[in-house]
């Protein structure tokens, strides 16, 4: 599970986009950020449609309609709009940071490396530890293991409290046949967020080494 980043702020001048069409987009924008919090994600998707339609070469705008592509399972078209996003801007870090999400979710793990890479040399990326565990899960997919436990770990240095780090910290020493510290590790995200997706599944793996409960 990958997590994609919405940044609101930063929107670079358009090109052939009338005043009118630039404000009519920005309090559209603004009623899209507002359903992808609900997580209303079709909703969004129309809004921000018409959004891209009045102004066309705004990084923001191609990433939030990115954003809610990826999350109506559409990561195919969403590549389109974050790569759109980093060509207008290729400094916009978030922009290719979920271009690294779209590949992945398409399995091309090889180029979602580079993406993420992108991102995080950065100075504008809002979220390395975000981008530092998304490193490491495409990397634990290429059976790159040292590379992956890295990138876990400094994403952990950044934040002890990801449950998804140290799950997947867990799939990397597991992989590299480190049992005992695989245990530790899914133990923590158990610990961490019991209830989640992460926890859940650190819960079941510790049950497959051996662990009850």
């Amino acid at each position: 599970m990958l997590t994609a980043l919405l940044v609101v702020t930063g929107c670079s001048a358009a090109r052939h986009v009338t005043e009118a069409d630039r404000l009519q987009a920005q309090a559209a924008y603004e009623q899209a950020v507002a359903a992808l919090a609900r997580r209303e994600w079709a909703t969004a998707l129309t809004i921000l449609r018409r959004v891209t339609a009045l102004d066309p070469d705004v990084p923001v705008y191609r990433n939030a309609l990115g954003l809610s592509l990826l999350q109506l399972g559409q990561p195919h078209l969403a590549l389109v709009e974050f790569q759109r996003a980093v060509e207008i801007d290729p400094g916009y870090a978030e922009g290719h940071l979920n271009t690294g999400i779209a590949l992945a979710e398409q399995g091309r793990f090889a180029e979602a490396v580079a993406a993420y890479t992108k991102a995080i040399a950065l100075p504008r990326l809002t979220a390395p530890d975000t981008a530092h565990v998304n490193l490491g899960v495409a990397l634990l997919n290429l059976g790159r293991l040292p590379e992956a436990e890295g990138s876990l770990r400094f994403a952990l240095s950044l934040d002890p409290q990801l449950a998804a780090a140290w799950y997947h910290l867990g799939m990397v020493l597991v992989a590299s046949e480190r049992r005992d510290e695989a245990k530790d590790a899914f133990r923590k995200a158990r610990e961490l967020a019991p209830g989640s997706p992460f926890g859940q599944a650190a819960a079941e793996r510790l049950k497959a080494l051996g662990e009850g409960g």
